[in-house]
């Protein structure tokens, strides 16, 4: 009889625990997908980020203050660790303009060489381009400035839509566009801005991408949320239904010198087994559920699945513990004879 009783149990957490692991998996995809889908609108700058949108500005400047200017925003980036990536906007070249000179750019290549010339533009072709094809079939770059250096080919960044190449920037003058810098310290965007002031741009829009309002304002992230809040609830409604049946039980164990710390132990250990297995099957079948829809190659454990059932677990064993100790603790004082 006992043993049914266990079975039994364990069933029904491991029922609840699939759903709530479905719900689980794909809550964790959605995240990967808008962590990823950040990463691509900032072209793989991560931390705190901000876009200026600069626009040529009223200031007269020389052209010996604006490279004076652009030298020091240069070794400025350098010196506070940032990286500065322009993207062209309008009728400006197909271009993107970048200065990482400690490498967070995954895509681009950094430079090692101490005999690199920092004062000449060097040129990465975006592989399967115009210019690229211009290049390797005529070695002819026409959309490319003069005395810039075609120093390689590599596979463009996401959202870069029609933009051709990516440069370092030289000493030919900063254009307006969209500049993206990782950082949104007050005191190093004003630095910046005032540099680009020197230049002669100016700020069109200033806008930061924080992590958790980028986040916040992904429908698919926010709607995978609230499923699993959702179907969580529920779980907690049926647990704590079918354990206040068992009150007369937890009441005669309590009667006989059991602790509530040692009920909800006991129940737990019995239950681990199908919160265990509920958690695997659910983040199995949800991981099967994602790769037929993607029509990608089916891996039964990858980093999401794995990831998914562990949050899973850690959800169902701590929601499944808390209801038991909450019930057990507010009815102990039950009458058993009743």
């Amino acid at each position: 009889m006992k043993t049914n009783k266990w079975l039994s149990l364990n069933f029904r957490l491991a029922l609840s625990s699939v759903l709530l692991s479905m719900l689980t998996s794909f809550m964790v995809h959605a995240f990967l997908l808008t962590l990823e889908s950040r990463k691509e609108s900032t072209f793989g700058l991560t931390g705190k980020i901000t876009v200026l949108t600069m626009v040529n500005g009223p200031q007269k400047v020389t052209k010996t203050d604006a490279t004076y200017a652009q030298n020091m925003l240069k070794d400025y980036i350098d010196k506070q660790s940032l990286s500065l990536v322009y993207s062209s906007i309008g009728d400006g070249r197909p271009e993107m303009l970048v200065y990482d000179p400690h490498g967070f750019l995954p895509w681009f290549p950094r430079v090692t060489d101490e005999s690199f010339d920092f004062t000449t533009s060097h040129a990465y072709l975006f592989r399967g381009t115009y210019t690229e094809k211009q290049w390797s079939n005529f070695a002819k770059a026409p959309l490319l400035p003069k005395k810039v250096k075609v120093s390689g080919v590599i596979d463009a960044p996401s959202e870069t839509g029609d933009l051709q190449y990516a440069r370092t920037i030289g000493q030919d003058p900063l254009p307006p566009g969209n500049y993206t810098i990782n950082t949104s310290d007050p005191v190093q965007v004003k630095h910046i801005l005032d540099l680009f002031d020197q230049m002669g741009l100016v700020p069109q829009v200033s806008k930061e991408i924080p992590i958790f309002i980028y986040f916040a304002n992904n429908p698919f992230l926010v709607i995978t949320v609230l499923f699993l809040v959702m179907g969580l609830l529920c779980i907690v409604f049926d647990w704590f239904l079918y354990n206040q049946e068992r009150v007369r039980e937890f009441g005669i164990r309590i009667r006989y010198g059991a602790l509530p710390t040692n009920l909800v132990q006991e129940n737990l250990i019995v239950g681990i087994t199908g919160l265990l297995i509920g958690s695997a099957i659910g983040g199995i079948m949800s991981n099967l559920l994602v790769a037929e829809i993607s029509q990608t190659n089916i891996q039964l454990f990858n980093f999401q699945t794995i990831t998914s059932i562990a949050i899973s677990f850690t959800i169902v064993t701590l929601t499944w513990s808390l209801i038991l100790y909450v019930v057990i603790k507010t009815n102990k004082e039950v009458n058993v004879d009743a």
